[in-house]
């Protein structure tokens, strides 16, 4: 029964480390729609970066943690 958790961390990391490449995508789609396809893609990217630091900032509990009184 151990092996369930394991194949979730699995897919959990795969999801995060695909982000970018679809950010990346995503923004070259909507650049190449306005004629500035690399443009598109480094925004995509950043985006993409943005977000990654944001799930792991929130994995290591050092964002959106309440903070408690008393």
């Amino acid at each position: 029964m151990r092996r369930q958790p394991e194949m979730g961390r699995a897919f959990w990391y795969l999801g995060i480390t695909i982000t970018i490449p679809i950010m990346a995508f995503a923004g070259y789609i909507v650049g190449r729609h306005y004629g500035q396809e690399i443009l598109g893609a480094l925004v995509g990217t950043l985006l993409g970066t943005f977000l990654v630091w944001m799930d792991m900032l929130k994995l290591g509990g050092l964002l959106g943690r309440k903070k408690r009184i008393g």
